[in-house]
């Protein structure tokens, strides 16, 4: 067990005159920005060039000449908080930080959005300090689950796609979504950027001090912010977004906050910048790929735990629990968090957006075993307590394929998303099974009623030698399921793709699936498999509790882009929206017939017999 201590750490100020100070802010100045040579560099790959175009490759923030150095925070090393130790005999830890406000309207230009970057992208993982740990799958007991596939319903209606934040000069771009009631925001590696829910682009930065400013420069962030994740929190009405901080040779870790101060991400938000490096023995331990969520009572960011270079002991610790209480945040207080050391690795967190339902925190701990776990009080010193819960078997799967390029690497069977509405929880997570070597998306119910229990389970298994990856499910208020995937072959470019279910489906089935926007390439500049993703997201918009927004990801020649789209999951052969489907609805598909229309069931551009088939089985 790690030890308690409590970390207090005091928000720090920027000279830069988009910063407001309110009374209650302590702040430090910012130094500048310092550069220091790595032990070793980066691996590196270079950016899709355009056919016919000898424009100079650009310069990564990192490099210098032929290097890549990592980058140095820049804060005097006299003003670290000591590292989080557990005091014995305690299970948590609690720290704080004052509030650093900043008024995004004051951003010149608002929009800082740049063309496809061009020039060698790098892995955040390649400037982050060595780390591994073990991740064989352990050999839980055989079941006899098995998951259902795919239907010929169609249940998935697209109603909106727009372009997100394109390449940046990171890869891979973990794409992240929040959507409140009239905006959308993204967060990329290392970008944030929202729009109207048109599509209309409103704000785009950069995060880190590759920016003029960066978006969280101000709050201290220095060169380096990696995986950042958003939400929007429907009990408050506010957009919350972090972003996780190494330095490895200052010996620096933060989990990194932001928060909007009402419904509109237009104007101020509220940062915090929290110390986040942990003591357990001789050794130092950092925080990489967070799980972020929330429910009524607060905000709860998860992480893999790192050793950082010296001492004995064991080089990954187990998983950070980090509690954060919402109620300073709302009038830019102090913000307050309790911290708890767990095992096991990557902990995905529920979003739970209905009064009365607690977080759930769900990870893969075996081949046919997921285990979630819980506490009554957040923010008490009370047990962190675990439930296994039986799955149908699967193993781990790190191909995908492409038609060029070596493939995609889909890192490993961790939970990818997670979602509570009332005793019913979603997960997803891209898997192997069945001695098929295709790689296929697979989502589970979970009922929460008793102890937790297996409802169903489902692949997206489309076509033989197709891969679906990287898949991400929502639960609406009506009780449907929806998903946004990856899927990709030999044959096929990486889309974006969009399934769904409704009540009363078939156990364990999804619909036919949708492609709602389709890559026009896929990644080649190297020999070792591309990194995508790593994740995709889905959620539910809180102005009708029914639309799903999912962002995700594809190849152009100018490398990768996001995509933003919105979706409705129902009986799509119900065309008039009446609740029925007859004469009426055949009406409309029959006037669209042999042209567009909403009677394009399958999506593929006409509508035909192939639609009608679809149409027929919902008749």
């Amino acid at each position: 067990m790690v030890p308690r201590a409590e970390a207090e750490e005091t928000a720090v100020m920027s000279h830069r005159s988009t910063c407001i100070r309110p009374s209650t802010v302590a702040a430090t100045i910012v130094t500048s920005l310092l550069v220091a040579c790595a032990s070793e560099p980066p691996s590196a790959s270079r950016a899709p060039a355009v056919a016919g175009d000898t424009d100079p490759l650009e310069m990564h923030p990192f490099q210098q000449g032929d290097d890549f150095i990592a980058p140095r925070s820049g804060r005097d090393p006299a003003t670290l908080p000591p590292p989080i130790r557990f005091a014995e005999g305690r299970t948590t830890a609690v720290g704080s930080t004052e509030a650093f406000l900043v008024d995004s309207r004051r951003f010149d230009p608002q929009i800082a959005a740049r063309p496809p970057f061009r020039g060698p992208l790098i892995r955040p993982a390649s400037v982050l300090p060595k780390h591994s740990r073990d991740k064989t799958i352990p050999r839980t007991p055989a079941n006899d689950l098995v998951a259902g596939g795919i239907t010929d319903r169609a249940r998935a209606t697209p109603t909106a796609a727009f372009p997100g934040i394109v390449q940046t000069p990171w890869r891979p771009p973990d794409p992240s979504i929040a959507v409140g009631t009239d905006h959308v925001v993204q967060t990329v590696n290392m970008e944030i950027a929202w729009y109207g829910k048109d599509g209309t682009p409103q704000f785009q930065q950069r995060l880190d001090a590759s920016g003029d400013p960066g978006f969280l420069e101000e709050v201290g962030a220095g060169g380096f912010t990696f995986d950042p994740k958003c939400f929007h929190d429907p009990y408050i009405d506010r957009y919350v977004m972090v972003a996780l901080e190494v330095y490895r040779d200052d010996r620096e870790a933060w989990i990194t906050l932001a928060v909007s101060d009402d419904g509109d991400p237009n104007g101020l938000w509220y940062k915090y910048r929290t110390w986040a490096l942990v003591a357990s023995g001789e050794r130092d331990y950092w925080v990489d790929f967070p799980g972020f969520g929330y429910d009524e009572r607060g905000w709860y960011v998860t992480g893999n735990l790192f050793a950082l270079e010296g001492g004995d002991g064991p080089g990954f610790l187990g998983s950070i629990v980090r509690s954060i209480d919402k109620t300073g945040p709302l009038a830019g207080e102090p913000v307050e968090w309790t911290d708890r050391v767990v095992g096991g690795a990557s902990y995905q967190v529920s979003h739970a957006p209905e009064a009365g339902d607690d977080v759930r925190f769900v990870r893969s701990s075996g081949n046919t075993q997921l285990t979630l776990g819980r506490f009554d009080d957040p923010f008490g010193d009370g047990p962190w307590e675990t439930e296994p819960v039986a799955v149908p078997e699967f193993e781990s799967a790190n191909r995908a394929r492409t038609p060029i390029g070596p493939g995609l690497w889909v890192v490993d069977p961790r939970i990818w998303q997670v979602y509570r509405r009332g005793d019913r929880l979603a997960a997803s997570h891209a898997i192997r099974s069945g001695g098929s070597e295709d790689v296929v998306g697979r989502w589970y119910e979970i009922d929460l009623a008793g102890p937790p229990e297996l409802t169903m389970a489902g692949e997206l298994r489309f076509d033989p030698g197709e891969d679906t990856i990287f898949p991400a499910v929502a639960i609406d208020t009506a009780g449907a399921i929806g998903v946004v995937y990856g899927r990709t072959s030999d044959l096929l470019h990486p889309v974006v793709g969009i399934a769904g279910r409704i009540p009363g489906d078939p156990e364990g089935t999804m619909s036919y699936g949708r492609t709602v926007v389709a890559g026009e390439t896929s990644p080649a500049d190297g020999d070792n498999l591309q990194r995508w993703g790593d994740y995709f997201d889905c959620v539910i918009d809180p102005v009708d509790g029914r639309t799903f927004w999912a962002v995700g990801e594809i190849q152009t020649p100018d490398g990768w882009s996001t995509e933003i789209v919105s979706f409705r999951i129902g009986v799509a052969a119900d065309l008039n929206r009446d609740g029925r489907v007859d004469g009426a609805d055949l009406g409309i598909l029959l006037k669209q017939f042999g042209g567009l229309g909403s009677a394009d069931l399958n999506g593929d551009g006409l509508v035909d017999g192939l639609d009608l088939g679809l149409f027929l089985v919902d008749w």
